[in-house]
C-alpha cells in the first residue's frame, strides 16, 4: 500500500466507508480492477476492497481476494456504501437488493473480457436510474469514483422487488430479443 502517507476516506460517509468492488464469477476483469486500484492511489483512499477472480493484476492501494463464499459476498455488498462491478445482471440485482448505490463499467468482446457486447448494450437500459452511474471507460471510472467521495452522486438505488413489473418485463424481452 501507500508507505507512511496518510490514506483519504471518505469525507462525506465517514470514515468507515467502504468501496466493494466485484468482477463477477464468469471473467477476469483486469481493466476494472486496475482503474480502481489506480484511483485508489492517486486519490490516497484505502477504504477499498476487491474481489478480483482469476484476473493477472494484483492491486497494490487495495485489499483484496480471488473469491468470497456467498455469505462474506453479501457482508461485503451489506457493509460497503458503494458497489463497483461490471455491468452483470447479478451484480445490478445484487446492488438493488442491497440498496447499494453502483458504479458499473461494462466488459467489451474486443477486449477479451466477454463473449459478446451484451453489457455495451445494457448500459443504455441502465443509464439514468437513480443510484445507478455507468462509467463507459476507466477514466470516466475514476471520475465517477472522485465524485461519490466528494459527495456529489448521492442518489440512493431503487430496492429490488421480488416481482418483476411489466415494464421491467417488456423493456428485458426488448433488450434480450436485440442481442
Amino acid at each position: 500500500m501507500g508507505g507512511d502517507r496518510q490514506r483519504k476516506s471518505n469525507r462525506i460517509l465517514g470514515a468507515d466507508s467502504m468501496i466493494f468492488v466485484t468482477i463477477g464469477s464468469m471473467f477476469p476483469f483486469d481493466r476494472l480492477v486496475r482503474a480502481v486500484d489506480r484511483w485508489a492511489g492517486h486519490a490516497n483512499y484505502s477504504a477499498v476492497s476487491m474481489q478480483i477472480g482469476a484476473g493477472t493484476y494484483h492491486p497494490k492501494n487495495a485489499k483484496w481476494v480471488r473469491t468470497l463464499p456467498p455469505d462474506e459476498f453479501s457482508n461485503a455488498i451489506r457493509n460497503c456504501d458503494l458497489m463497483v462491478a461490471h455491468l452483470g445482471m447479478g451484480s445490478i440485482i445484487s446492488a438493488m437488493q442491497a440498496q447499494k448505490p453502483v458504479i458499473l463499467l461494462p466488459r467489451k468482446m474486443q477486449l477479451g473480457e466477454a463473449t459478446s457486447d451484451h453489457q455495451l448494450h445494457g448500459m443504455e437500459w441502465l443509464r439514468g436510474r437513480p443510484g445507478v452511474w455507468i462509467a463507459e471507460d476507466e477514466s470516466q471510472m475514476e471520475e465517477l469514483l472522485g465524485s461519490f467521495v466528494d459527495g456529489k452522486l448521492n442518489q440512493a438505488i431503487e430496492a429490488a422487488s421480488q416481482y418483476a413489473s411489466v415494464e421491467m418485463i417488456e423493456k428485458v424481452k426488448k433488450f434480450v430479443h436485440a442481442i
